[in-house]
Order: structure tokens, then C-alpha cells, then sequence
């Protein structure tokens, strides 16, 4: 799929949200997702990083 048929579809499906009245609901929803995604990728899960002895 290319990235104008990827925008294409993005603008439509925005229309018809807007026009249902659904747009805030979908935003909220992003946003969540977006929350939730930022929260998974914290470094915390990454484990400890490896540093390199320090000489006194």
C-alpha cells in the first residue's frame, strides 16, 4: 500500500468520524494509545546499562 492510498484512507476515515460525532471519542482513544505506548517503551524495561569501571 502506498503512502497516498495510506493518506487517502486516513482522510476519509477522519471525515466520516467527524461527521458521526465520534472525533473526540477517536482522539481520546489515540491518545490512550499513545500514553500506553510512551509507558511500555520506558527505559525501566530496558534492564541496567553496562558502564565501564571507574578508577579512582
Amino acid at each position: 500500500m502506498g503512502i497516498q492510498k495510506l493518506i487517502h484512507v486516513a482522510a476519509v476515515l477522519a471525515v466520516l468520524a467527524t461527521s458521526t460525532g465520534q472525533l473526540p471519542r477517536i482522539l481520546h482513544i489515540v491518545r490512550v494509545a499513545q500514553l500506553h505506548l510512551i509507558h511500555e517503551s520506558q527505559a525501566s524495561k530496558w534492564g541496567q546499562a553496562m558502564l565501564l569501571p571507574q578508577t579512582k
